[in-house]
Parts: structure tokens; C-alpha cells; sequence
């Protein structure tokens, strides 16, 4: 546990970087500072190692006042993640990540040993230990200064913007990454971001700074968005809060149609009789195995001659798909919304379609949730 007590941090020439924080960070979960510029949170995350040292106030890990223990030993005893990785371009990648180990005094063997192991455990590839960083992309870089981090297995993570410099495309494979690692590693983590988006995904508590170093809410995810304690903190969640909300509601409870789904082989009096005659404007048609292959519209059952099989006429397309057991209401709608049909396709984790749910039934779904 870390807990902030009147932590301040104001420069000689009175410029306020942190003013008199209150914040308790509980053990094994991960709290996100986020916040505009300027508004203190990396500062917050440095005073933990004492990188920056508070003007007021107390900062105490597991009780310990900070300020009792050697600013060199308190840091290799929290591992510390930066945007640019920091990586020592003169050594392996092997050697970057036993760094703290060797340090602490373990044996080379020991240290490169246990390397190893975390290359496996962030999802690097065995023939990369020898390589050094200016060969490895970006997002790799970013993976080796994560194992890095852990390699002394420090119970307290600090992570400073470490996914901000890379694609959005490996920042999400790097939220992935730290999501699964955090479920098997139980860290206390303090991640500082300036998205919102990626403190909602990554938060399990969420402390919003405002302009001069002040807490403005700290509180769930969930409750953040559903609650805004004013106009900034509203303003600096988005106007789209709503929609983010419906991330913490599985797509497991909505009720789904079968009955519009169609194997490609069917003939189309078969789908025109339980679609058409229901009013159901789209039917689904899958393959032998259940995968989705389009939509066809009601229009097309009506005037494709007779015997000719669904998988014979030209099909829209389904857009993507959500998963039912994993997905939240959000990746729902998102799917609906993107579909030509205006429906979303839930399928299993083979991918098989369970049945489809239209955007109509959606709003119902997600009013229900939100009461």
C-alpha cells in the first residue's frame, strides 16, 4: 500500500507541481494518475522513488516513510517503467533486463537466468536475447523495459506513459500484455497516462488531476464516468462517457436471435418463410462451420427465384463481431452500429455465430444496465 498524506511538491520559484495530496494506492491493483499537461500526476509517480523529493507532507510505502530509506535501495526495490524504455544500447537484451538483479548482487548465471524467464513472461522471443535495442521495435523495446522492471520482483510497479510513443495498434497489444500480466502478478501498479481511454481499460482506481497539481476525483472507473464530481472532471472524461460505461457490462446477458440465421446451403423459401413473414429485414448466413459469411436483406429473399441457396446470392457484409463471452456491451454496439445491417454478430470463442442482436434491442439492453 502507498498512501500520499499532504504530499506537495513546490519549486523555489513557487511554481506548484503537486499541492498537498491525499491519496491511498491499495496493494496488488493498478491506479492510473491521468490528467492534462502539467497537472502534477508524473510528478505524484516520482515522489514514490523519490526521484522528485515532496516539499510537504508524507509519502509511506507498506508504513514506511520514504524519506527513512536510502533513496538508492527504495528505488531497486520498485520497479520503474519510462516512455522511451531507457534501455542501455551498449547491452543485450538479456543483459538490459538482469540489470537490477546483478545490482542487487545476484550471480550473473542467477540474473540472466531469471531474464529468461521474463522474456517468456512478456512475449519475447528466445533468439531476441542476444540482440540489442536499436533492433527490436518499438513495442518491443517498450516489452523488454517491462521485464526489466520485474526482473527483481519488486511488489510495486511505477509506469510513466510507457505505451505513449508506439502505434495504436501495439499500444493496444501492450495494454493486452499488461492487463494479463497484472491478473497473474497481483502488482501494486501506479500507471501515469494523459487518455482517458487507457486509464479506463487499464484502472482498477483512477485519480484525475486538474490544472495545478490538484486531485480532482479519485475513484473507479465505472464510477468516474457514471459520476463526474464537476464540470471538469466531465469535460475531461468526454462527452462520450456513456458509451465508455457500457465497457464494464458484459455482452454475456443480452438476448440473442438464432432464429434469423442461416446455414449457406439453405434454399431461400426456407428463409423467406421465417424472416419475411416475420418482418425481419436481414438474415444471417453462415458457413458449415458457424462462421459468418453476410447478410441478406429481405428484399433479395423476396425476389431470388425459387431453389436457389442463400450462399448463391450476393451477401452484404457483416462488419466485425463480438465475442459474447468476453465482450462488453460496448464492443456490442460498436459491432451493430458498424454493421450495414445495423445488427451485431455474437459469436463463441471458435468463432461460431450464437446469434445476432439489432441496435434496437441493444438500447433496450443497455437502459436496463444504466437504471
Amino acid at each position: 500500500m502507498i498512501t500520499f498524506e499532504g504530499a506537495a511538491k513546490i519549486y523555489p520559484d513557487g511554481t506548484v507541481a503537486v499541492a498537498h495530496l491525499d491519496l491511498t494506492v491499495e496493494s496488488g491493483r493498478t491506479t492510473v494518475f491521468v490528467g492534462p499537461s502539467g497537472s502534477g500526476k508524473t510528478t505524484s509517480l516520482r515522489m514514490i522513488n523519490r526521484m522528485v523529493e515532496p516539499t510537504h507532507g508524507t509519502i509511506r510505502v507498506d508504513g514506511v516513510d520514504i524519506r527513512d530509506q536510502d533513496p538508492a535501495l527504495l528505488r531497486r526495490s520498485i520497479g520503474y517503467v519510462i516512455q522511451q524504455a531507457g534501455l542501455f544500447p551498449h547491452r543485450t537484451i538479456l543483459d538490459n533486463i538482469a540489470t537490477v538483479p546483478m545490482l542487487l548482487g545476484w550471480r550473473r548465471g542467477k540474473a540472466r537466468a531469471r531474464a529468461a524467464e521474463l522474456m517468456e513472461l512478456v512475449g519475447l522471443e528466445p533468439a531476441q536475447a542476444k540482440r540489442y535495442p536499436h533492433q527490436l521495435s518499438g513495442g518491443q523495446q517498450q516489452r523488454v523495459g517491462v521485464a526489466r522492471a520485474l526482473a527483481a520482483d519488486p511488489p510495486i510497479l511505477l509506469m510513466d506513459e510507457p505505451f505513449s510513443a508506439v502505434d495504436p495498434v501495439v499500444r493496444t497489444s501492450l495494454q493486452d500484455e499488461l492487463l494479463r500480466l497484472q491478473q497473474e502478478l497481483h502488482k501494486t501498479i501506479v500507471f501515469v497516462t494523459h487518455d482517458i481511454d487507457e486509464a479506463v481499460r487499464l484502472g482498477d482506481r483512477i485519480a484525475v488531476y486538474r490544472p495545478g497539481g490538484e486531485l480532482a476525483q479519485y475513484d473507479t472507473p465505472e464510477r468516474l464516468l457514471a459520476e463526474p464530481v464537476d464540470e471538469f472532471v466531465e469535460s475531461f472524461v468526454g462527452y462520450d462517457r456513456g458509451v465508455r460505461r457500457l465497457s464494464f457490462f458484459p455482452a454475456s446477458e443480452l438476448s440473442l436471435r438464432q432464429d434469423v440465421v442461416f446455414d449457406a446451403e439453405d434454399r431461400v423459401e426456407r428463409a423467406r418463410d421465417a424472416v419475411v413473414s416475420d418482418g425481419e429485414p436481414w438474415a444471417l448466413v453462415v458457413d458449415e462451420r458457424r462462421a459468418p459469411l453476410g447478410w441478406v436483406g429481405a428484399r433479395q429473399l423476396t425476389e431470388a427465384p425459387a431453389g436457389v441457396t442463400l450462399g448463391s446470392l450476393e451477401l452484404a457484409p457483416f462488419g466485425h463481431v463480438f465475442h459474447v463471452a468476453n465482450d462488453s456491451l460496448r464492443a456490442a454496439l460498436d459491432a451493430a452500429v458498424l454493421s450495414p445491417a445495423g445488427r451485431a454478430v455474437g459469436v463463441d470463442t471458435d468463432g461460431s455465430v450464437l446469434g445476432v442482436v439489432s441496435q434496437a434491442d441493444l438500447g433496450t439492453a443497455i437502459w436496463s444496465v444504466s437504471e
